[in-house]
């Protein structure tokens, strides 16, 4: 990859060269962009392209463009979380475009904190789904896909002068059906299905009055899982056992920021986000095997709710960029567990005599301040550099609420926020970060740099071969 990289450079340099009299028409963006410029993933305090996935507005600043994430994690011939898309202007203000392999929500495990902080279930829907069907029986890779699905979103925005409103929807899932002769006297077959769907909807404005630029959006996105199983009829004298486990986990968020333009080289950008996500999975039985006894079969609660709110500025000079900015970020995750009073937490049945008990968890990850400051300048025509820095100033409280007469218990500890996806890096570690934009006219490769390549040089140089980029980020402008 080192030798294929170096003559990528090569070739680049002649071809600037040859056309050093034109004007470029390249976009840098993308994750490896926002990464390098102090991003947690990402600085919400600069724009590009990648932004069309917070507010599909952006399509129309961002039209005729191709536009791809790499990934990260290479080995061999593939790496992790490749993306595709484009924004075409189909006609005069109005753009359309579409993106394949973006995996957004809790639905997929990169996008749960709960994994970090010891409550997997907390907000990763899947996992959560799982432990709730091992709660009852059932396998604890039940909706688990056997290769993880690439969702679509398909998007388009429309420019009214100063207004640009836009919209998305994403789709993405997977399923299974089983259906066999369980016992050779079956009339029928026994059927087993499961299916995991995810489906969303984003909306987004753009406002400019000139003096400051308002930008903001919505999102709603419903996950749903289902297993069902319908048992053939039961021989005479025997009860039909159907049952059906299921949940609909829902997504609220919104996220606005204003650019308010001081002057040419200055602007303050105030950000608010909020995200709201919850799942209460249930069991449904056709026929309870004891009619004496009563099923819980709504044991767990599961919920996130994530607050952020900052301040930072956009400083122009004359071959750079510099985005940087202070946050205040709260995100708690909630479990509650509701068992039959005195009974163990495995507990799914008890006489109707025996009332119930619930039990609260949350964690609590409190951040002030989040500093994210990024700094990109042009090193030659063909060449930008970046630079950035990240820290959160973070603690982790958890409480745990159980039933009277116990009491409640809380816990407070320092902790590091953890990147959400995480593209394989850890909050204390990506302290500093440096990257590159290599552009030749319309196109344009921007990289995430790997100190590790850093420390030991070039393969020509220490012999040693370690990839020079630890996320790839790639577009060709067509406008």
């Amino acid at each position: 990859m080192q030798k294929l990289l170096s003559l990528v450079l090569l070739l680049l340099m002649l071809c600037t060269i040859l056309t050093a009299g034109d004007e470029p028409k390249y976009q840098s963006g993308g994750a490896a962009r926002q990464l390098a410029l102090g991003g947690s993933p990402v600085n919400y305090y600069s724009t590009d392209y990648s932004n069309v996935y917070i507010n599909p507005a952006y399509a129309v600043q961002y039209s005729d463009l191709v536009y791809s994430e790499l990934g990260y994690n290479f080995s061999g011939f593939n790496a992790s979380q490749q993306v595709i898309g484009f924004n075409y202007a189909l006609w005069k203000g109005l753009t359309i475009g579409a993106s394949i392999g973006k995996q957004e929500g809790p639905i997929f495990s990169a996008n749960s904190y709960g994994s970090f902080v010891g409550l997997t279930n907390g907000d990763d829907f899947i996992s959560g789904m799982n432990d709730f069907a091992s709660y009852f029986g059932e396998s604890s890779s039940l909706f688990s896909p056997s290769v993880t699905p690439r969702p679509l979103q398909l998007h388009g925005a429309f420019s009214l002068g100063g207004l640009v409103v836009g919209a998305a929807i994403t789709r993405t899932g997977w399923s299974s059906k089983e259906d066999y002769q369980r016992l050779p006297s079956d009339p029928v077959n026994t059927v087993e299905e499961v299916s995991v769907g995810q489906t969303g909807f984003k909306a987004g404005v753009l406002i400019d009055l000139d003096a400051l630029l308002l930008d903001a959006s919505a999102l709603l996105r419903l996950n749903s899982a289902t297993s069902t199983y319908t048992a053939a009829p039961p021989l005479p004298g025997r009860q039909k056992a159907d049952r059906e486990i299921n949940a609909t986990g829902t997504e609220f968020g919104l996220n606005s920021r204003l650019f308010i333009n001081l002057s040419q080289k200055l602007s303050i950008v105030p950000i608010a986000r909020l995200y709201v996500f919850s799942y209460e999975p249930e069991r449904k039985d056709t026929v309870l095997l004891n009619p004496p006894f009563k099923l819980n079969s709504k044991p767990f609660k599961y919920g996130r709710t994530d607050i952020e709110l900052g301040i930072g500025s956009n400083i122009k000079f004359e071959s750079g960029k510099i985005f940087a900015g202070l946050s205040f970020e709260s995100i708690s995750l909630k479990r509650e567990y509701t068992t039959f009073r005195g009974f163990y937490t495995g507990a799914i049945m008890a006489p109707d005599t025996i009332a119930m008990q619930t039990t609260k968890i949350s964690y609590t990850l409190t951040t002030f301040p989040k500093v994210n400051i990024g700094a990109e300048f042009e090193i030659a025509s063909w060449l930008t550099g970046r630079i950035g820095y990240f820290k959160a100033f973070s603690s982790h409280t958890y409480t745990n609420e159980p039933p009277a007469p116990s009491r409640k218990t809380e816990n407070t500890t320092s902790y590091e926020v953890q990147f959400i996806p995480s593209y394989g890096l850890t909050a204390a570690d990506q302290l500093l970060s440096l990257g590159v934009g290599i552009h030749f006219d319309r196109f344009s490769l921007d990289g995430y740099l790997c100190e590790q390549w850093l420390g030991n040089g070039p393969f020509i140089l220490s012999g040693r071969p370690v990839s020079m980029f630890g996320l790839l980020s790639m577009s060709y402008s067509f406008n």
